[in-house]
């Protein structure tokens, strides 16, 4: 694929320039849907969770009535932010501007306002210029999505495939293990763009070749994608096809299978750990949604692509999302990259409160910041550490004058895909004419 020929060009400019990201906020961020805070986190009235997109701060609120509305974190007064916290869980009864003292109930109706008779009382009463401006929130997958924008298409609507699709990992019945935010010095495309496609893991993430499949089929969901990365047997460009690794071993092993005991090759371990998940399933244990996934889905990792800002890596026992955003700074070489990691509980399981916090990309080991209890996997600290390491290098080779465009291969077409629809949005179409045009591709994966 040679996206010159194809009269589509990824303009390198586009990973660093300002007037490109002023585009991408008027036709993209402010547009479109972006995932927000787990439903259990707004759970109770008073209940609040602060969430930044860009310049925004936004409020998800479990008002008196028990429905939960997204407010903007802004004083209609003077513009004084509400909530002064960072990002997370808070609770309030009201909120009240440290600046002026106006306050607003939890639906965002004013309430006091101190020396109320020397303003207009019209003016006051006008609910469209003093309450507090809200943004649509709906639920999906057990999460509150949201939009700033009040035309844009209902959640359902937008996610098309996706709903079902995602529906057999009853994602909803999963807990937050672990919640994490990098900041890197990179646009948020180019972190993106590394976690889209898996063409790099036969250099970047080469040991992974020993239990795991790189040459990852893609299938387009309309404005969406995944890809699905079969882990439980060698790669086919891994020398030795024939011996159980000591990596096999160990996924032998976390699936109650006695290594010593197996009595197949490198190439049965799949089955077997697919096999070994059906008797549990039989047992009747309803703990993690193996009746309801196929069999690849048993031991296969499933990539999916919410346009634009989401990825969700899922796995029948726990999940990761990837959420992508750009930073409050306004520079376009920096972003946030929101690490999560979800899991379904055993009964009488319980974890740990997660503690969040923004680091640094590049200057923890992964290992130092991930808390996954049971659940850590040495695996993902080293693949992200070997991913954490290098986009800001990605970033900086894109400044230079010497590179002109990418190249594309098969591997990358969701790179493609993603970019082509961005600046499709940013030319002018609307989300609507994007999910009309884009066509909901058969399955390159045959789920077995």
């Amino acid at each position: 694929m040679n996206q010159t020929r194809e009269g589509f060009r990824i303009d390198p400019d586009w990973y660093w320039s300002s007037e490109r990201a002023d585009l991408e906020w008027d036709h993209v961020w402010s547009k479109l849907w972006h995932m927000g805070p787990r439903v259990e986190e707004v759970s109770e009235p008073g209940d609040v969770y602060v969430h930044s997109l860009g310049r925004e701060s936004l409020l998800f609120v479990h008002d008196d009535d028990g429905e939960v509305r997204g407010l903007f974190n802004v004083c209609r007064h003077r513009g004084n932010r509400l909530l002064l916290s960072a990002d997370g869980p808070a609770y309030a009864t009201q909120f009240k501007c440290a600046f002026h003292g106006w306050c607003f109930d939890l639906s965002g109706k004013l309430g006091d306002v101190p020396y109320r008779e020397r303003f207009d009382p019209a003016l006051l009463a006008d609910e469209s210029r003093t309450a507090l401006a809200r943004f649509r929130v709906e639920q999906f997958a057990g999460w509150y999505w949201f939009t700033l924008d009040d035309h844009a298409p209902d959640l359902a609507t937008y996610l098309g495939p996706i709903g079902p699709r995602l529906a057999a990992y009853q994602l909803e019945k999963a807990h937050i293990v672990d919640y994490k935010t990098f900041e890197f010095a990179a646009n948020w495309k180019t972190v993106f763009d590394a976690f889209n496609e898996s063409y790099h893991f036969q250099t970047l993430h080469s040991d992974i070749l020993s239990w795991g499949n790189e040459d990852a089929p893609i299938t387009l969901l309309g404005i969406h994608s995944y890809m699905v990365n079969e882990y439980g047997r060698p790669s086919r460009m891994y020398p030795d096809q024939e011996s159980v690794n000591p990596s096999l071993q160990a996924l032998l092993q976390a699936n109650g299978i006695d290594p010593a005991t197996f009595p197949g090759k490198a190439g049965d371990v799949r089955a077997a750990i697919r096999d070994a998940k059906r008797a549990r399933q039989a047992t009747g244990d309803e703990t993690f949604p193996y009746a309801t996934l196929n069999d690849s889905q048993l031991t296969d990792a499933y990539h999916y692509m919410l346009f634009p800002s989401t990825h969700f890596n899922l796995f029948p026992e726990f999940y990761v999302t990837m959420r992508y955003r750009p930073h409050p700074s306004g520079d376009p070489e920096k972003m946030y990259f929101d690490f999560i990691m979800c899991a379904a509980l055993g009964e009488g399981e319980t974890v740990p409160l997660y503690e969040h916090r923004v680091v640094r990309g590049g200057t923890e080991r992964v290992a130092d910041v991930l808390q996954w209890g049971k659940r850590t996997h040495p695996i993902v600290n080293q693949v992200l550490d070997e991913d954490v390491g290098l986009v800001e290098f990605v970033q900086r080779g894109q400044r230079s004058q010497s590179f002109e465009e990418g190249m594309l291969g098969l591997d990358e077409r969701r790179i493609d895909h993603f970019h082509r629809m961005i600046d499709q949005l940013i030319q002018g179409e609307s989300i609507g004419d994007l999910i009309a045009r884009y066509p909901v591709e058969p399955d390159a994966h045959g789920g077995i």
